[in-house]
């Protein structure tokens, strides 16, 4: 943020985008909050799926609601935020935990969609490493579990997994943890859709298949709008930070070069 701000950039918060204004197959502005701005060109880094079905009339649209049903998703992620009041002494900063069967759980993910029976999980405990992230003496604990998009998302659910999950670390850590904890907070698949409007509350965008990856992911550039383009993890190069960054990159002087 501080070097694009250096660099003009302006940043507006508590903006949602109502929709993109047309003039033909010109993009002539967007609408926020009720208003009105015209710009020159669109770059949109929401999720791919929203901005067509949402912002832009079926007409515009790169790909219909059949299009994105066919995709193989990768998975969404149940996740808890934990605040521990005392050291935890088996857990290093990173830790994958490969203690029930993998098959099993990617079938649950990807082939059958549902709740893993025994998921394979992993934890970061990142006060290992730096010790500004919690108080002295005490543990900052994320635990990522994952799940199939497009799934249920109830607390009950939730709760139930925290228990499952919980009780396994306990057992490997050879310590209470749960007794121990200060602060909770649950994320999952439908809070992915409420914060980040992501298609079926995926977390990692389209899976890495063979027909899913290079020139096969879904265009950078709107086929029936001169002056819109889409960047994130749903287009080229794919998902993850650094790739999404450079799609940004590909879609900004793609624009320019446009006008």
């Amino acid at each position: 943020e501080k070097i694009a701000t250096q660099l003009g950039v302006t940043f507006r918060c508590n903006t949602p985008i109502e929709h993109i204004e047309f003039e033909g197959n010109i993009a002539k502005g967007i609408v926020s909050n009720g208003v009105f701005e015209a710009f020159d060109g669109v770059i949109s880094s929401a999720d791919y799926h929203h901005t067509e079905s949402k912002l832009l009339p079926k007409n515009l649209q790169n790909y219909d609601e059949a299009y994105w049903d066919k995709k193989v998703f990768a998975p969404s992620s149940l996740l808890f935020y934990l605040g521990i009041d005392k050291k935890i002494d088996r857990l290093k900063h990173h830790n994958l935990f490969f203690d029930s069967d993998f098959e099993q759980h990617s079938h649950e993910i990807y082939t059958t969609p549902k709740w893993p029976t025994d998921p394979l999980y992993y934890v970061c405990c990142p006060s290992k490493t730096d010790p500004s992230v919690a108080p002295e003496g005490c543990e900052n604990i994320f635990i990522l579990i994952p799940i199939a998009a497009g799934l249920e998302d109830t607390q009950a659910l939730r709760d139930e997994y925290f228990e499952k999950i919980i009780s396994r670390l306990e057992r490997f850590c050879n310590t209470s943890i749960k007794e121990s904890i200060v602060y909770k907070r649950d994320y999952c698949k439908n809070d992915f859709v409420i914060d980040y409007n992501s298609y079926k509350g995926n977390a990692y965008g389209l899976a890495n298949t063979l027909f899913q990856t290079a020139f096969f992911k879904p265009k950078l550039k709107n086929n029936n709008v001169k002056n819109l383009f889409y960047t994130g993890q749903l287009t080229v190069p794919g998902p993850g930070v650094p790739p999404s960054i450079i799609s940004g990159k590909i879609a900004a002087t793609e624009l320019i070069k446009n006008l």
